[in-house]
């Protein structure tokens, strides 16, 4: 691997966790009132450095891109969809988590799969 090539993995996923940091700040602390969560959007940000880490050792710029609109989409999707419940002992429950993770993995899916045809097609091209 030539130093050009890995210097452009190294800026395409500092450049992307950068975003996904700053994504992540403002749904966990300036969109706080809308969602209440405090651990999960920590967790989702750590599944979507994972996903970026993996993704610039692949040279996929497409999934490190829709991680981070996936992070976001996401949680604009569990807050548009979110209903809130009531448990059987009394206690409030929303469904927004569940929205949130699910879409921000089914948009993480649809990059790896555009990267893979993108490949396929470059490849038979």
């Amino acid at each position: 691997m030539n130093i050009i090539t890995l210097k452009n993995k190294m800026k395409w996923a500092m450049g992307t966790s950068l975003l996904l940091y700053l994504v992540y700040f403002l749904c966990r602390y300036m969109f706080i009132h809308l969602h209440g969560m405090k651990e999960w959007p920590f967790d989702l940000l750590v599944f979507g450095l994972i996903i970026i880490t993996v993704a610039a050792f692949l040279n996929a710029r497409r999934v490190m891109v829709l991680t981070v609109v996936g992070y976001i989409g996401g949680f604009a999707m569990g807050i548009m969809f979110g209903i809130d419940g009531v448990d059987p002992g009394g206690g409030k429950t929303n469904n927004k988590w569940l929205i949130w993770t699910l879409s921000f993995i089914i948009i993480i899916l649809v990059g790896v799969i555009w990267e893979m045809l993108n490949k396929y097609f470059i490849k038979n091209r």
